[in-house]
C-alpha cells in the first residue's frame, strides 16, 4: 500500500529516543460499567459521535476483517496498541482479520503530524476521504492531538462495492431519452449502482475501506498508552467527526475534550463506548441512517440493561 512509504517518514521524522514520550506508560485496562443512562441521552451520543458516509448517507462499519498497525512507538508499544484494537473488535463482534492480513487501518504515533498529512494529501489523497478538490488542504489539516480519516466504499443491492471517491472518474454511460424516444442522454463520470428502489431499504450499505488514526506525540502529555490505545481502537471501528465533542455519557471518546466533566472523561474504554460499538455491529448494513440509529440505540438500551 502506498501509505506504507508515507508512514516509513513520518517514523523517520521522530528519533528513537523520542518514542518513549511523556505519559506514555503501558498499563492493565479496566472496563467500566457505566450506571442506567436515560434513552435520551443515549440517542443524544449517538446523533452526536455518528458521522454518516458521503455519498451512501449510511453508516459505515467494518464487513471485512479490521487489521491494524501502529508506527512511531518502540516494537513493544506499537503491538500493544494493534493488540488491544483487535481485542475490541473482537468483544463488539467486529470482523477482525488474521495475523497475515492487509493492514487497512494505521495507528501513527509522530511529533511531525502535519508533514505526513501532507505526504498522504500529495501521494494518496483517496485516503482523506470523500472530498472536493477545494476541500483538500482544509481536510488535510491538522486540528486536534488525535484524529482520524476515513475511506469509505458503498456496497450496491448486488453486491458490488465502490470506493467513495469524488475526485476519481468513474467513465461514464448513456441512458434513453424519456422526452425524446429513440434518443440517448450521455451521463458523464458516473457508474451502475442496482437498488431496490425503497426509501427505507434501497439495498445499499456502507462500509469502512481505510482508516488512518494520527496522534501527536507533543500535544498527548499525561495520557498512558493504555487510554490512547482505547481512542484509537473506537476510531478505528466507528466512523466520526467528533473528536474533542464533550459526549453527554461516559467515554474514552471524552479524552480530549477540555469541556468535560471529570465524570465523564474516562482513562477507558467504558461500557456505553462498548454498547455503542456493539449496537453498530448489529444493525442492518442496508437500512436508511435514521433507522440505523434507532437500532443502535435498542442495542445500547438492552446492553446497558444487563449491567
Amino acid at each position: 500500500m502506498l501509505l506504507s512509504c508515507v508512514l516509513t517518514g513520518a517514523a523517520i521524522a521522530q528519533a528513537p529516543g523520542e518514542t518513549s514520550h511523556a505519559g506514555l506508560a503501558t498499563e492493565n485496562v479496566i472496563v467500566t460499567a457505566p450506571a442506567e443512562i436515560p434513552a435520551s441521552v443515549l440517542h443524544d451520543f449517538i446523533k452526536s459521535y455518528t458521522a454518516p458516509s458521503s455519498p451512501s448517507g449510511k453508516i459505515a462499519r467494518w464487513r471485512h476483517g479490521a487489521c491494524p498497525i501502529a508506527t512511531g512507538l518502540p516494537p513493544a508499544g506499537n503491538k500493544l496498541v494493534t493488540d488491544r484494537i483487535r481485542q475490541v473488535a473482537a468483544m463488539v463482534g467486529a470482523p477482525v482479520g488474521d495475523a497475515n492480513c492487509k493492514p487497512n487501518i494505521d495507528i501513527v504515533f509522530t511529533l511531525n503530524p502535519q508533514v505526513l498529512m501532507d505526504k498522504v494529501r500529495e501521494k494518496d489523497r483517496v485516503l482523506l476521504g470523500y472530498h472536493d478538490a477545494a476541500q483538500e488542504k482544509t481536510l488535510a489539516t491538522i486540528t486536534h492531538p488525535v484524529q482520524a480519516w476515513y475511506t469509505t466504499q458503498t456496497v450496491d443491492l448486488n453486491g458490488t462495492a465502490y470506493i467513495d471517491d469524488k475526485l476519481r472518474s468513474h467513465g461514464g454511460f448513456y441512458i434513453q431519452d424519456p422526452l425524446n424516444k429513440g434518443s440517448s442522454i450521455y451521463i458523464p463520470d458516473a457508474r451502475v449502482a442496482y437498488v431496490t428502489g425503497n426509501h427505507l431499504d434501497d439495498g445499499v450499505s456502507s462500509e469502512l475501506y481505510h482508516v488512518i488514526v494520527v496522534i501527536d506525540l507533543a500535544k498527548i502529555n499525561g495520557l498512558t498508552l493504555g487510554a490512547l490505545s482505547d481512542y484509537a481502537a473506537i476510531l478505528s471501528l466507528a466512523r466520526t467527526e467528533a473528536f474533542e465533542t464533550c459526549q453527554p455519557v461516559a467515554s474514552i471518546t471524552n479524552l480530549l475534550s477540555g469541556s468535560c466533566g471529570a465524570e465523564l472523561r474516562t482513562g477507558e474504554i467504558s461500557g456505553s463506548d462498548l454498547a455503542y460499538l456493539h449496537g453498530l455491529y448489529s444493525i442492518d448494513p442496508r437500512k436508511s441512517f435514521l433507522q440505523q440509529r434507532d437500532d443502535i440505540a435498542y442495542e445500547m438500551r438492552k446492553d446497558v440493561s444487563r449491567h
